[in-house]
Formats: structure tokens, C-alpha cells, sequence
């Protein structure tokens, strides 16, 4: 059988699953340890251990650099559920992108959603 990254991502996942948890499974997934990690990105321990409590959020540089360590790409390493995660994300900002539309009384083409993560 051919693994994808996605199949990384849901091998073990819970449900429902909050970045912090994810970069766990992950990170345990690769046999790596908080340090590994840490050295690897250059970072404190305690940045990776406040990540994976979700008591913050990694910067996109950082999120980036995960991905590639982990062999997922950043869409999918913030996404709850990978492919199907970006697909609901894009029906989303199309009923927005009309919803806006129709309330400014203009064309859904010229409203413009920006998502910076």
C-alpha cells in the first residue's frame, strides 16, 4: 500500500484534533522527541512544549519548517482534517464571499477574502 502525507495526518487522529495535538502526534510519529524538534528549527523546548499545550501558535516561518519536517504540507498540518479540511475552508469563503456580496449589493467576483495564518 502507497502512504500519501495525508495518510500522516490521519493515522491516530482523533476526530476532532487542535494543532497543538496534531504537531504531538506527529512529532511522536517521526520518533522525535520535544528537543529533536527544537534543535532541528533552532527553537526553545518550551516554544515546541506551548505549540503542542495549544497555549500558542507557531508563526507561518515555523509552520513551514514543520511541515517539512513532519512531510506534510502546511495546509494540511493546520487543518483538522487534511484534504476535506481545505475543501469545507474553500465552501466557506465562497457562501461568505456571496453572503458579503449580496449584503454590499455588489458581485461576489469583486469581494476578496484574505486568511493570513
Amino acid at each position: 500500500m502507497i502512504h500519501s502525507p495525508i495518510d500522516s495526518l490521519i493515522e491516530g487522529a482523533p476526530a476532532i484534533e487542535t494543532l497543538g495535538a496534531r504537531l504531538a502526534r506527529l512529532r511522536r510519529m517521526q520518533g522525535l522527541s520535544k528537543t529533536d524538534v527544537a534543535d532541528r528549527l533552532g527553537i526553545s523546548i518550551t516554544a515546541i512544549c506551548h505549540w503542542e499545550q495549544d497555549r500558542s501558535r507557531p508563526k507561518a516561518v515555523r509552520l513551514q519548517s514543520l511541515s517539512q519536517l513532519f512531510g506534510v504540507s502546511t495546509a494540511d498540518l493546520l487543518s483538522d482534517d487534511g484534504v476535506a479540511g481545505r475543501q469545507n475552508l474553500a465552501d466557506l469563503v465562497a457562501r461568505t464571499r456571496a453572503e458579503i456580496a449580496r449584503v454590499a449589493g455588489t458581485n461576489p467576483s469583486k469581494v476578496r477574502i484574505v486568511i493570513e495564518m
